[in-house]
């Protein structure tokens, strides 16, 4: 017994020596990476870029279209991943995804701002009213769209339009620019309301045109500049998406409180749905100078994160290369699509600007709300 105490206690001393010896080695470099780790900076504006429909095939078409020179994405000082499913199918649609973006809730695919069991999460419109921090929402397609629509409506369906338009008016957000004119005046959608004179009524400026919309700052701002969705970037000759967004941060910078901005390149979307790949890269150039504008304000104003994503995939977009002999050099790339509806694919997450890091990471979609939740309300 007395022999075996003896050989305890010498292998117990020679642990704790191999201990305290790794302890002095290891020591030094635990502390200087904790040094090195990201730290939490104060988060005082948030922007949202929703490229709908974007997936890396997306983008990486863009990057390609460019000859691999820079783009916005390049800018991103962290990237994530985002797991989209929605609450009852692998493949997501945008209401479904927004919501959860929106509220930090999955929810079923065509349900908006509401849960499968009629419950109905605080967004971050509501949100943000409660702390006066006011909030933009722009869209290239229209207004009561399911991804603006997440972000200050609950609604069974996406498409009962009238209960999103009422919600609209009651939450009333700071600047709400996009298309869509007609499902505010036409009775099919209204009940017989023109929505546009509520609207008014209810102490909104209306504006009809971006014109109209680029000279006044008087919030709340409603912004209908087009009957159904805002034309796709090859019908017109601006850079709406950019300039709606620099326009609405003039409008903001006078806030003490900070501000959140969710921007939508809705058409992203639209032209993968129709496979149609030069559409695509117009749109990607638009979203892109919209990215570009939104971390430059980033370098300009302290405290301002930068997040840009997608709410899915569509077009389950490959990129082939022109002959499958590769020995033979470049071929070209084919831009190819298995499918004119959305995939089950993850998306990216980039970000850029304050306490960025914390979405380099693969993480659920609801994360997404988690984490500005957090660090700006």
């Amino acid at each position: 017994m007395i022999i075996f105490a003896s050989e305890t206690f010498c292998i117990m001393k020679k642990i704790v020596l191999f201990l305290l010896m790794s302890a002095l080695v290891v020591s030094p470099a635990f502390a200087r990476e904790k040094e090195k780790a990201p730290k939490n900076e104060k988060v005082k504006n948030v922007i949202l870029l929703i490229g709908d429909g974007m997936g890396l095939a997306h983008v990486a078409t863009w990057m390609i279209s460019q000859d691999y020179g820079p783009t916005a994405f390049d800018r991103a000082q962290f990237v994530g991943v985002s797991k989209t499913y929605s609450a009852n199918n692998r493949v997501t649609d945008s209401a479904a995804s927004a919501t959860t973006m929106a509220t930090g809730h999955k929810t079923n695919n065509g349900m908006l701002g509401m849960l499968p069991d009629g419950t109905e999460p605080e967004n971050i419109g509501e949100l943000a009213r409660a702390k006066g921090i006011p909030m933009g929402l722009i869209a290239t397609s229209y207004v009561l769209d399911a991804t603006p629509g997440a972000f200050y409506a609950h609604a069974a369906n996406r498409g009962h339009f009238k209960d999103i338009m009422e919600d609209l008016i009651a939450l009333k957000p700071a600047v709400l620019v996009g298309g869509g004119r007609r499902y505010f005046t036409d009775e099919k959608y209204t009940g017989g309301e023109n929505m546009i004179d509520k609207a008014v009524q209810a102490g909104f400026t209306y504006c009809e045109t971006p014109e109209q919309f680029y000279e006044t700052e008087a919030t709340p701002i409603l912004g209908l500049f087009s009957e159904g969705s805002y034309p796709m970037v090859i019908e017109r000759d601006s850079d709406f998406l950019a300039d709606a967004l620099n326009h609405t941060l003039d409008i903001f910078g006078k806030s003490k409180k900070g501000f959140f901005i969710m921007a939508e390149g809705s058409h992203i979307d639209h032209a993968a749905h129709a496979n149609n790949a030069e559409q695509m890269v117009f749109e990607m150039e638009e979203f892109d100078k919209a990215v570009n504008a939104a971390f430059d304000y980033a370098d300009t104003h302290k405290g301002t994160l930068v997040i840009v994503t997608a709410d899915h995939e569509t077009g389950g977009v490959t990129l082939l290369s022109g002959d499958r002999d590769y020995t033979k050099g470049e071929s070209g790339i084919n831009v190819t699509y298995s499918t004119n509806g959305h995939s089950g694919s993850p998306v990216l997450i980039y970000s850029y600007g304050a306490s960025a890091w914390k979405f380099g990471r693969v993480m659920e979609n609801t994360a997404i709300f988690d984490q500005i939740k957090e660090l700006l309300f």
